[in-house]
C-alpha cells in the first residue's frame, strides 16, 4: 500500500527469489508468541550484515495488511505453525529505515520521518485525522477508528544515536520521538508490536528511558532467536555442499561469531563466496568506516591507543559487557 504504511511484501520476495535463500520464517513464531503481550518490545542489537534488515522485510510481508502473503510464505517453516493465519497480513504496520531519513535530513530528521508517514496516512484516511496532534495521539486515532493495532518495525534505530552524539537536542528530540511511539499511554493501546533492530546495545545509551521497556537481543546474547540473524554452522555446510566448496577453508574465512554457543556466520560473506566460488574479505567492503571513526579518534578509555596495539600484533583483555570499552569494540569489528 506504502513505503511507510503497510508495505507490500516486495522486499521479502526479493529474498526469496535469490539464489541463495534459507529459511529464516521461525523468527515469526517467536514474534506471534509476544504480540499484544506485556512482552511486545524486541529490539535486535547485531552487526551489520547479519540478516536484520532482511528480518525487517519479512515481518512486514507477514503481518502488514498492504500485502497478501499467503501464497508467498506456503512453503516456507511458520506456515507449519500454529497460529500463522491469525496474524498472517492482519495488523497495521509502519516501517521505518532511520539511515534513509538521516542521509536527506540529519537536523530536522524527526520531523520529516512524521511529515513522510503522516502523507501516507492522509492517502488512506483523507481528513478523518488531526494531524496537529503528536504521531501517538494520531496512531491512536486510528486504533480507535479501525480496531486495529500497530506493528511498528524501525530500522538502525541508533543511527541518530551514533551519528549525532555531540548534538544533544537533537538526540533529546529523537528519544522523544521514541517515546510516544513506545512508552507513551497511547502506545499501550495502539501498539502490537515493536521491532527494532541497530548496533548500539539500548543498555548503553546515556538517556535511555524511551526504550527501557525493551527486551534485548544481542551479540552477546539472543537465544532463543540466535539462529535467525546470520548462517548457522549447518546452514554453511549445506551451502558448501551444493556450491562444491571446502567447508574448513569457507569456517576459517567466516566463522565470525560464537553466540550462545552457535558459530554464526555472516550471510553476506558466504553468499558472496559461494556465488562467485571464491574466498575474500567481501564483509570490510559493504560500508564506509567513517561511521565509527569518531569513537576511535575519541581515543576513550584508551580505545584508539589499543586498537592501534591490536593492530601491531599484540593483545590484551576486554570486557564485552562494559560500554567504556566492550560494547565499543563490537560495534568498531561490525564495521570491518
Amino acid at each position: 500500500m506504502g513505503t511507510y504504511f503497510n508495505p507490500n511484501n516486495e522486499s521479502f520476495r526479493c529474498d526469496k527469489r535469490s539464489e541463495i535463500y534459507i529459511d529464516k520464517t521461525g523468527l515469526l513464531e517467536f514474534l506471534n508468541k509476544k504480540i499484544c503481550t506485556n512482552a511486545k518490545y524486541i529490539s535486535v542489537s547485531h552487526a551489520r550484515r547479519f540478516g536484520k534488515s532482511h528480518a525487517a522485510g519479512m515481518i512486514d510481508a507477514y503481518y502488514s495488511l498492504g500485502s497478501d502473503s499467503a501464497e508467498l510464505f506456503s512453503d516456507t517453516e511458520i506456515a507449519k505453525k500454529d497460529g500463522f493465519n491469525e496474524h498472517l497480513n492482519k495488523y497495521n504496520v509502519i516501517h521505518l529505515d532511520v539511515s534513509t531519513f538521516w542521509d536527506y535530513y540529519k537536523d530536522n530528521i524527526v520531523e520529516k520521518i512524521v511529515e513522510y508517514v503522516f502523507d501516507e496516512f492522509k492517502n488512506k484516511y483523507e481528513a478523518r485525522l488531526d494531524y496537529t496532534k503528536n504521531i501517538s495521539a494520531v496512531l491512536m486515532s486510528i486504533y480507535e477508528q479501525t480496531d486495529i493495532p500497530f506493528v511498528i518495525i524501525m530500522d538502525e534505530w541508533d543511527c541518530v544515536i551514533r551519528n549525532a552524539a555531540d548534538n544533544q537536542t537533537l538526540v533529546h528530540r529523537y528519544l522523544q520521538f521514541l517515546h510516544s511511539l513506545f512508552k507513551s499511554e497511547e502506545s499501550k493501546k495502539f501498539l502490537a508490536l515493536a521491532y527494532i533492530t541497530g548496533i548500539l546495545p539500548i543498555k548503553k545509551i546515556k538517556d535511555e528511558s524511551a526504550l527501557n521497556n525493551f527486551d534485548e537481543y544481542t551479540m552477546l546474547s539472543s537465544a532463543p532467536i540466535t539462529q535467525y540473524y546470520g548462517f548457522t554452522e549447518k546452514d554453511v555446510k549445506d551451502l558448501c555442499e551444493k556450491y562444491d566448496m571446502d567447508f574448513e577453508t569457507t569456517k576459517a574465512w567466516y566463522n565470525g561469531y560464537l553466540i550462545d554457543g552457535m558459530h554464526m556466520y555472516n550471510p553476506n560473506s558466504v553468499s558472496r563466496a559461494m556465488i562467485k566460488h571464491k574466498f575474500d574479505s567481501y564483509w570490510r567492503n559493504t560500508s564506509s568506516f567513517e561511521t565509527i571513526n569518531t569513537f576511535i579518534t575519541r581515543n576513550f578509555d584508551d580505545l584508539k591507543d589499543n586498537i592501534l596495539d591490536m593492530l601491531s600484533g599484540n593483545k590484551f583483555g576486554v570486557d564485552v559487557g562494559t560500554f567504556q570499552k566492550g560494547v565499543l569494540f563490537i560495534s568498531i569489528f561490525s564495521f570491518l
